[in-house]
């Protein structure tokens, strides 16, 4: 599917602002980002460290910007009656607040994900990261709701220090994304692609933008080996297929 410039099930080495601008108005089914947190944060747990974040270390004038020509360009590409999901430090609570407020979302809770560890720290040691669930319009509530305390262990084999793990996406795009899957999933700040290995176990496009080359290259090539493994939806459909050619078969004969 061609949504703009751009041809959905891929991620694009570009600036998400400016790529956005050339999507049409209300062509995205549900949006789950993980924006800089603004902490010039850079993992200490590996032999070889990862590279502080694009855009992580603004001013907070740069950064309030950045927070609000995104969630512009995401309430104008949102579908009306559909979700959003950000996840964000609690430090940018307030800046990520007053830019989804000003984009015309409504946030209606903030639930948190809670991992199997803690981090580094002096006074505390942070074990959980903070995400708005957001509103535009009205859209129909989960068949069933989930709790706003969500727990889930974190990735072991990174590719990118903010790496979120699968079966938490897939929980969230499960109960607020497209029902049915079939839609399209946005993310503008790519990371580590697990937005779109979500999107696509759970039977959904997906249009992803990463600016930063070496993440960027790296989220290629995992959704390339990806694209080339079959989802179990596959091997039903190929199941499927095939006990109706054996039925065809036997009428015939």
């Amino acid at each position: 599917m061609k949504l703009g410039n751009y041809e959905t099930n891929e991620i694009y080495n570009e600036d998400c602002i400016n790529a956005m601008q050339s999507l049409p108005n209300e062509c995205i089914d549900f949006i789950l980002t993980d924006p800089p947190y603004n902490i010039n944060f850079s993992s200490q747990h590996r032999q070889e460290k990862f590279e502080v974040i694009m855009n992580d270390n603004l001013s907070n004038e740069d950064f309030d910007k950045l927070l609000n020509d995104y969630f512009e360009q995401c309430f104008r590409v949102l579908k009306n009656n559909s979700f959003l999901i950000t996840f964000m430090g609690w430090s940018t609570i307030p800046a990520f607040n007053k830019a989804l407020n000003k984009a015309g979302f409504q946030i209606k809770s903030m639930p948190i994900w809670v991992k199997n560890n803690f981090g580094l720290g002096y006074y505390t040691r942070p074990q959980y990261e903070p995400m708005y669930l957001c509103m535009k319009g009205s859209p129909k509530p989960p068949k069933v709701a989930i709790s706003d305390v969500l727990t889930y262990a974190k990735v072991q084999d990174l590719i990118h220090s903010c790496q979120k793990p699968l079966p938490l996406l897939i929980k969230l795009i499960q109960t607020f994304g497209p029902r049915g899957g079939r839609g399209v999933i946005l993310d503008g700040f790519g990371g580590s692609a697990s937005t779109a290995i979500a999107a696509l176990d759970t039977q959904n496009e997906f249009l992803v933008f990463e600016l930063d080359p070496k993440p960027f290259n790296n989220a290629k090539q995992r959704i390339a080996k990806r694209k080339e493994q079959p989802t179990i939806f596959d091997i039903f459909q190929v199941d499927l297929q095939s006990q109706q050619a054996t039925l065809f078969d036997n009428m015939e004969e």
